[in-house]
């Protein structure tokens, strides 16, 4: 107990040696100049560092601001870049649908201009060939009344037997037709 009573008389010679070592650095820090500050208080080197530090941030912060600036810039230009890609992207798209137009109209007149080539062809064939077959039956039919002529010569020119094998030849003949 005897070191409580004595330690309210340490206080007041703790506070005074605390307050004379603060003195001391407040004297040292505004008027002390030291070779190596090359003759500047601390005072003045930390005021120079803090004033050196606000110009780096102040410069710093001008950087961003010109950084940010640069990007809306360059977002505007993009933006702009995009949009004109788009509306390019887009006539060349028309481009093509109307190319694609084009030639599939073309396609379809030559395929009719073939068909119709083709069909014109068929028919030319399937005329010809009637012809044909048309002068197949005259011959047939040519033949069927000279085979008729010669029976007849044959049978000494009989009038009924020449009438007979004359019908008979044009019954062959409408037979044939």
């Amino acid at each position: 107990m005897v070191i409580a009573a004595n330690l309210p008389d340490v206080y007041p010679l703790w506070f005074l040696a605390q307050l004379i070592a603060l003195a001391i650095l407040v004297y040292l820090f505004l008027r002390w100049r030291p070779g190596f500050l090359r003759g500047r208080t601390i005072g003045q080197t930390v005021g120079g560092v803090l004033d050196a530090r606000e110009e780096q941030i102040r410069s710093q912060l001008e950087a961003a601001q010109r950084s940010r600036e640069e990007a809306a810039r360059i977002h505007e230009e993009s933006q702009r870049e995009r949009a004109q890609a788009q509306h390019e992207a887009e006539t060349i798209v028309a481009r093509a649908a109307e190319t694609s137009q084009a030639i599939q109209k073309d396609i379809q007149a030559r395929a009719q201009e073939e068909y119709d080539r083709i069909v014109g062809q068929a028919r030319m064939q399937m005329d010809y060939e009637r012809e044909r077959a048309a002068l197949a039956l005259r011959r047939e039919a040519a033949d069927i009344v000279v085979e008729a002529a010669r029976q007849i010569v044959e049978r000494h020119l009989e009038p009924q037997t020449d009438r007979r094998i004359i019908g008979e030849s044009l019954e062959d003949m409408r037979e044939i037709r």
